[in-house]
């Protein structure tokens, strides 16, 4: 059996700390206050959460396990830290992540986007464990667009079988953002800005993409009934499932 693939990429701190202060408006002193962070705000499950989990759940989704060759799309990695709202590190959650490959279809059963084909270089989910100091991190590829939605990763936070958050992440500047339902029903303005970030080539000439996002969590956790959207719904080429 061959070993697993560890993903591991160590965090600019210039990076993390302007992360940290987009994320509360600047509001960043010597000591991290509650009312500093803003609460990543919860966003609904949807109904593509895979039915059917990838043999390989690593936190790089660019290329399966065994794979001939990479997923296609725009690589595009993001991370940061798992904080509290007084801004301390919560280490040892796992951080899930589920998104539509590059032709704006899920690993769901009922995910793929009509007239198109799901990409089976894609793994389509991952997952991480955050470090001590709360850190993680993915690499992954832009996500395809799909009819009723903006460009978004899905993205939930789990203590054992508990689930703390869920929440999408979204791509500043994308234009179906300020039409989206889902993203402008997400919270306050404050905690609609803490989820759409900016991703940049990491250098001169890169074709791909990377982001900070540090994710917040309050102190209730999450009901089953209080995340999910309708389970099934049609594909994502048809008319967009309805969605509390």
């Amino acid at each position: 059996m061959n070993p697993p693939r560890l993903f591991h990429l160590p965090l600019d701190r210039r990076r993390l700390l302007r992360s940290l202060l987009l994320a509360s408006g600047g509001l960043v002193t010597n000591e991290l206050h509650a009312e500093a962070l803003a609460l990543t705000p919860r966003a609904t499950e949807g109904p593509y959460y895979p039915n059917h989990l990838p043999l390989d759940q690593d936190n790089d989704l660019t290329q399966i396990l065994g794979g001939a060759a990479p997923a296609g799309g725009t690589v595009t990695e993001f991370g940061g830290r798992l904080l509290k709202a007084d801004g301390s590190p919560v280490a040892g959650r796992v951080i899930e992540l589920w998104q539509a490959d590059v032709n704006g279809c899920y690993i769901h059963s009922r995910g793929v986007q009509r007239g198109k084909e799901r990409d089976p270089h894609f793994q389509g989910y991952g997952k991480v464990t955050t470090n001590e100091k709360g850190e993680y991190r993915f690499r992954t590829i832009r996500p395809g667009l799909y009819t009723g939605r903006t460009i978004h990763w899905h993205l939930a936070v789990n203590e054992g079988e508990t689930r703390l958050l869920t929440t999408q992440l979204f791509i500043a500047g994308v234009e179906q953002n300020d039409r989206d339902g889902i993203l402008q029903r997400m919270g306050t303005p404050e905690q609609r800005l803490s989820v759409i970030r900016e991703f940049k080539p990491p250098t001169s000439g890169s074709g791909e993409l990377v982001g900070t996002w540090n994710i917040v969590l309050g102190e209730t956790p999450e009901e089953p009934e209080e995340r999910r959207g309708r389970p099934g719904g049609p594909p994502p080429g048809g008319p967009p499932p309805r969605r509390p």
